[in-house]
C-alpha cells in the first residue's frame, strides 16, 4: 500500500521526536553531528566481513551503531559522489561528472549539508577532504584543508630507498619522473605517525572538537588514506600477511573470463599499476598495502572518536561514517574507482547515536540518503530540493525495509560513454550509452562476485527490459524541475 505524503510526513516527524528524545537528556540542547568521510574506502572492514581487514575502531563504532550492509554510492568518483551526498541530489541533478566541476553549475542555489546546519545556528567546521572542489557558498566557522604533500613525500622517499638497495623496478623516468608517477604507489614507512597526512587531520579534528564542545556543532572530517599512495607506518603492514590475503578470481589459477564484459566497463587507466599490469605477487602486495593504509586510517578515526568520548560529547552526538565511494582491488583486473561493479559502488555506512539501538540493516540504501537522515535526526526541516530518503524509519525499526532499488552513474574513463546501474535485492543491471555501448546483468544470489554477464541470455530478456525501463524512469524523475 502506498502511503500518501501527509501521512509519511507525520510518520517521519514522530520518528524524529522519538529519536531526538534519546539523543539528549537536556531537551534544549541540539544534538551534535560528527560526519566522518574516508577517501576511496570500500567495504574492507572487519565489521563488513573482510577477514583480512584490521579495523578495530571502525568495527567498534559499528558495534555501537547501525551498520547498513547494502549502502551504495551514486558515482564512484570523489567529486561527483561528494557533491551528491552533500546536497542530497543525484548526479543527474547536480550535473557533476568529473573532478573539476563545481556543484553550483547544476544547482546554483542548493543549500549544502554543512550550510543547512550553519543556517540552523550550529557551529560548523570541515577538516581535511570534505568537498573535492571547494564550494564558495559554503562558508563555515572552521575550514582546514588536508596537508596532502606529506604522504607523497613519504612515497618518494620509499622509492629512493628501494633504488638505493638495487631495486630499480619502479623508478619513474622522463615525464613520469617529473610528475612522480609510480607503477606501484605503495609501501611501508619508518616515519613516525605524526609525519603522515591523516595524523595531522585527526589532530586538527581533535583540536576542533575541544573548541566546539560547549556549543551545538556539525563537524565533517575527511581522511585521505586509503586513497593512493597506499603508504602507512610499517606496523600496519606487519599486521597483514600477504600470503593469506583472499585474492579475486582474476588472480586465481583458474583466472576470470572478461570477454563478455563491455569494453566501456574495463578501464585501462588504473590508479595503481598505471604503467604496467601486475603479476600475482605485486597484486598481493597492492591489496596488502591498501589494507595497511585502511588499518592506518582506522587508527586515526579511533583517535577522533576517543576524544569525542573523553569530552563526553558522544552522549549527545550523531556519528555518521562512510567512504566516498567503493574501489576495485583487482576484481576483473581493475585497480581503481570509477566503475559500476559491486566493489566500485558498495560503501560502508554506519550511523551511531544515543537513542538508536545498535544493529545491522540489510535493506538497500544510498549515500544520497545521508543528507535527509542527518537533517531529520537533528530536527531540521529537510529542504525541498533533497532527492534522497531519510533512513530514520530503518534506524528506529530493524524490520523496516530499504529501497526497492539503488542507482549509480559513471562516465567511462576511456570511451567517455555514460553508464548507469540499477541494483535491486537480487540483480545488478548496467548499461552503457542507454545500452548501445553494452549491457551487463548479474545475479547476486548465484554470482555475488559478478563473474557471469547474463545480459545477452534469452531467458533474461524480460528482466533486462524491465530494469532498463526502471533506469529510464529514474533518470527522468531526478532530472526534472
Amino acid at each position: 500500500m502506498t502511503m500518501n505524503l501527509p501521512w509519511r510526513c507525520i510518520l517521519l516527524f514522530g520518528i524524529s521526536l522519538c529519536l531526538l528524545a534519546g539523543l539528549s537528556a537536556a531537551p534544549d540542547r541540539k544534538p551534535n553531528v560528527l560526519f566522518i568521510i574516508v577517501d576511496d574506502l570500500t567495504t574492507t572492514l572487519g565489521c563488513y566481513g573482510d577477514r583480512d581487514a584490521r579495523t578495530p575502531h571502525m568495527d567498534a563504532l559499528a558495534a555501537r551503531g547501525v551498520r547498513f550492509e547494502r549502502a551504495y554510492t551514486q558515482f564512484a568518483l570523489c567529486n561527483p559522489s561528494r557533491c551528491s551526498f552533500l546536497t542530497g541530489c543525484y548526479p543527474e541533478k547536480t550535473r557533476v561528472y568529473d573532478l573539476v566541476t563545481s556543484l553550483r553549475g547544476g544547482v546554483p542555489d542548493v543549500v549544502t549539508l554543512p550550510q543547512l546546519f550553519k543556517n540552523a545556528g550550529y557551529t560548523v567546521g570541515r577538516i581535511g577532504k570534505v568537498f573535492h572542489v571547494p564550494d564558495p557558498k559554503t562558508k563555515l566557522d572552521v575550514e582546514l584543508v588536508a596537508p596532502l604533500a606529506r604522504d607523497n613525500v613519504i612515497l618518494d622517499e620509499l622509492k629512493i630507498a628501494q633504488a638505493s638497495e638495487g631495486d630499480l623496478s619502479d623508478v619513474p623516468a622522463g615525464k613520469a619522473k617529473r610528475e612522480k608517477t609510480y607503477n606501484r604507489p605503495y609501501g611501508p614507512s619508518s616515519h613516525p605517525d605524526r609525519d603522515f597526512t591523516d595524523y595531522e587531520i585527526a589532530t586538527r579534528a581533535i583540536a576542533t572538537l575541544e573548541n566546539f564542545q560547549d556549543k551545538p556543532f556539525f563537524l565533517a572530517v575527511g581522511f585521505i588514506r586509503p586513497h593512493t599512495p597506499y603508504v602507512a607506518p610499517k606496523a600496519f603492514f606487519d599486521l597483514v600477511d600477504p600470503q593469506t590475503i583472499a585474492m579475486p578470481a582474476f588472480y586465481r589459477p583458474e583466472g576470470e573470463n572478461v570477454s563478455l564484459i563491455p569494453g566501456a566497463a574495463l578501464r585501462p587507466n588504473n590508479n595503481v599499476f598505471s604503467l604496467k599490469a601486475p603479476d600475482v605477487r605485486h597484486a598481493r602486495e597492492a591489496r596488502r598495502a591498501y589494507l595497511a593504509a585502511t588499518g592506518w586510517v582506522d587508527s586515526q578515526v579511533g583517535r577522533v572518536l576517543a576524544k569525542l568520548r573523553d569530552l563526553h560529547l558522544d552522549e549527545n552526538t550523531i556519528v555518521v561514517f562512510t567512504g566516498d565511494h567503493g574501489y576495485q582491488l583487482g576484481e576483473h583486473g581493475l585497480w581503481a574507482k570509477q566503475t559500476l561493479f559491486e566493489e566500485g559502488t558498495h560503501v560502508p555506512l554506519i550511523v551511531a547515536a544515543p537513542g538508536i539501538k545498535p544493529g545491522r540493516r540489510a535493506g538497500l540504501v544510498e549515500q544520497v540518503d545521508i543528507y535527509p537522515t542527518l537533517a531529520g535526526l537533528a530536527g531540521l526541516e529537510i529542504p525541498a530540493h533533497v532527492q534522497g530518503a531519510s533512513l530514520q524509519p530503518m534506524l528506529a525499526d530493524p524490520a523496516a525495509k530499504g529501497k526497492e532499488a539503488v542507482f549509480s552513474t559513471m562516465v567511462s574513463t576511456h570511451t567517455k560513454l555514460v553508464g548507469r546501474s540499477v541494483r535491486d535485492d537480487r540483480f545488478r543491471y548496467i548499461e552503457w550509452d542507454d545500452g548501445r555501448g553494452g549491457r551487463q546483468l548479474y545475479d547476486h544470489e548465484s554470482d555475488p562476485n559478478e563473474l557471469k554477464n547474463l545480459a545477452d541470455e534469452p531467458n533474461q530478456a524480460g528482466r533486462v527490459q524491465r530494469m532498463h525501463a526502471r533506469l529510464t524512469d529514474h533518470v527522468a524523475a531526478v532530472t526534472k524541475g
